[in-house]
């Protein structure tokens, strides 16, 4: 066979170029990594002065490839630990600006250090945004000695840090922190910033830091340079409707909650089809409901108004038909909390809009506090695109590559998988009703703990996991709950995860940046089984949860357990649910499923939709300010 390499003739040919050769012929591609192992085995016999060296020398004239193989060389003396191939790629394609896809356990806490360094030296600052403050803590306390051998400082945005201690951790080369916390402290710089020029109404709200000669001394920040976002897809893609908010004032008891109570209750007398239209995402008067309405519109109450009558009454029955406690919402001290619908936790310093946060409190009964008046608002998406550079990294970004491409010019590469995956999926399971669901996964967990193998239960409300959690406490069956009422032992209880025999409960907030060991004992039966108690609106939650078994080479497997009474199909296509569940059969044929995964896609097309507008918006709104 002749060599497809060289001609067949020795007639004279064009040359081909070496990028179309590595492309066509991929076996004569150089090694990116080869560099970079050649120079981490080079460092291994310097000294640690002598790589303090190394890293003042790069500081004049950053190298991405020597970056990373210094801070890999700095995590081997300080942990002990050498990286691998795959986290020295990926550490690589961070540094370059694109997106790692890592799955869950490959260790993306160090290859954060790698980037983070190397965009550290520019004297810019790094912004590490991780998803929670425990996982911002841990990753911080674990990156500063290796970021110290090199010279490098590290600041920790804390929890309820004064402005003078924030100040000190932007100063440092590596700043981590919540990424919702980096949003918030950018407005409050732009308030800042505005009250500093309150004289000059030239200069606009949303006024950029760079450029300006002696910035107000209550401004943290020095500007967007870098970020590096943990969890990116998450932050970029399922959090980009969530504006970043910051309200004047703190919440107080509102002075006309008769307005809101009146609403509640005539929301509570409208009926369905005839007053208003349901629909899966607003609650729109029918002109016989807003008649209706009008008739309950008080002389006492009509002074007080903000808005139109109608749109009080819409955010009462939005409060009443949509937003459900401990699905949407928790009680804490008589207050309303939100709960994130993505990662499970609550969110104390979030309110709903233009009143609904209100309505809600008076459907609930609480007291009703101030409507907060938006005094600074960006959108996560606008916020990061501030950013010079940024790059992320997910266990589940490939279904997002597209849009995140499209919308942030963010390029996403597959990074291999150091072990390959043992990960059993066995076919969801459906049933007809809720109650038979909860029965089949009781059953389920029976059997698994019969054999000593570990449980971990995802569920995508609190409602949910407190109905689980009474019916393994009907059959004795022991279990750790996690979700936002019992948050604060988090890291705590899903280190337990994997133990042999154990179950655990958990909302969202366990698929996502939690580590979870497996001993040897439970890997002899299985290792972890994750059960899924409902499909989510986004495919990518799903396979996150999915990506907490069977980590490293490990076993483990997980199902999904659904039922015709699960919101997915309820709330987006309850029609296809009723003739569904005509059925007389407790659990439904396995081909079911596929009208889950149907509607799924279905939803999630809507939910990009959303965003290209919210993104159009978001370049009106630049337009509108440069004309200014």
């Amino acid at each position: 066979m002749e060599n497809p390499t060289r001609p067949a003739s020795s007639a004279r040919r064009t040359p081909v170029s070496r990028s179309f050769a590595h492309r066509f012929f991929p076996w004569s591609r150089p090694d990116p990594l080869e560099p970079i192992k050649r120079r981490f085995a080079e460092l291994r016999t310097d000294s640690d002065t002598r790589l303090r060296e190394h890293a003042d020398a790069l500081r004049a004239q950053p190298c991405a490839t020597a970056a990373v193989a210094l801070m890999a060389e700095a995590v081997r003396r300080v942990h002990g630990i050498t990286p691998y191939d795959v986290q020295l790629t990926a550490g690589l394609t961070l540094a370059e600006g694109r997106l790692a896809e890592m799955a869950t356990g490959e260790g993306k806490t160090l290859v954060a250090l790698l980037p983070a360094f190397f965009f550290g030296l520019h004297g810019h600052g790094a912004h590490v945004a991780t998803v929670n403050a425990y996982l911002a803590q841990r990753d911080c306390e674990f990156a500063r000695p290796s970021f110290a051998l090199l010279g490098l400082t590290v600041g920790l945005l804390a929890e309820r840090a004064d402005r003078a201690a924030k100040r000190a951790a932007y100063l440092c080369d590596v700043t981590y922190g919540v990424g919702t916390e980096f949003g918030f402290d950018y407005l409050r710089d732009q308030v800042a910033i505005r009250a500093a020029h309150a004289r000059r109404p030239a200069q606009h709200f949303h006024h950029r830091l760079l450029g300006q000669a002696g910035p107000p001394p209550d401004v943290v920040q020095r500007g967007q340079a870098f970020a590096v976002i943990d969890e990116a897809d998450s932050v970029l893609i399922d959090e980009a409707s969530s504006p970043l908010v910051i309200a004047m004032g703190a919440k107080k008891p509102s002075a006309t909650p008769e307005v809101y109570l009146l609403a509640d209750r005539t929301a509570a007398q409208l009926r369905a089809g005839e007053d208003f239209a349901p629909d899966a995402t607003r609650l729109a008067l029918t002109p016989t409901g807003e008649r209706r309405a009008l008739d309950q519109l008080t002389d006492d109450v009509l002074p007080h108004l903000r808005r139109r009558w109608s749109a009080y009454v819409e955010s009462a029955l939005r409060a009443r038909q949509q937003f459900r406690r401990d699905v949407h919402y928790v009680l804490r001290d008589d207050a309303v909390v939100i709960v994130d619908e993505f990662t499970g936790r609550p969110c104390p310093d979030r309110s709903w809009r233009e009143g609904l946060h209100q309505a809600v409190e008076a459907a609930a009964g609480t007291t009703i506090t101030d409507e907060n008046c938006s005094d600074a608002t960006i959108t996560r998406p606008a916020y990061f695109r501030l950013y010079r550079t940024v790059c992320g990294m997910s266990g589940t970004a490939r279904e997002a590559a597209p849009e995140l491409q499209r919308s942030y010019r963010l390029r996403t590469t597959i990074i291999p998988l150091h072990r390959p995956s043992r990960r059993i999926i066995l076919p969801d399971r459906v049933f007809r009703t809720r109650a038979a669901k909860l029965a089949a996964v009781t059953a389920e967990v029976a059997r698994c703990r019969a054999k000593g193998q570990p449980v971990l239960i995802g569920t995508r409300t609190i409602e949910n996991s407190e109905a689980l959690a009474a019916q393994l406490t009907a059959h004795g069956i022991p279990f750790r709950l996690l979700n936002a009422k019992q948050d604060a032992g988090e890291a705590a209880i899903i280190e337990q995860a994997g133990e042999p025999g154990t179950v655990t409960i958990a909302t969202n907030m366990a698929g996502r940046g939690a580590h979870i060991p497996v001993p040897e004992e439970s890997q002899r039966v299985g290792g972890l089984h994750v059960i899924g108690l409902e499909r989510h609106e986004s495919a990518r939650i799903d396979r996150q949860l999915m990506g907490r078994a069977a980590r490293q080479g490990q076993p483990g497997s997980g199902q999904f357990f659904l039922s015709l009474e699960d919101d997915l199909l309820q709330r987006h296509a309850p029609a296809l649910a009723a003739r569904l569940a005509t059925t007389a059969d407790a659990e439904l044929p396995a081909s079911t499923a596929a009208h889950f995964l149907r509607t799924q896609r279905r939803v999630e097309a809507a939910d990009r939709e959303q965003r290209r507008q919210l993104a159009r918006y978001d370049e009106w709104l630049d337009e509108l300010k440069r004309a200014l």
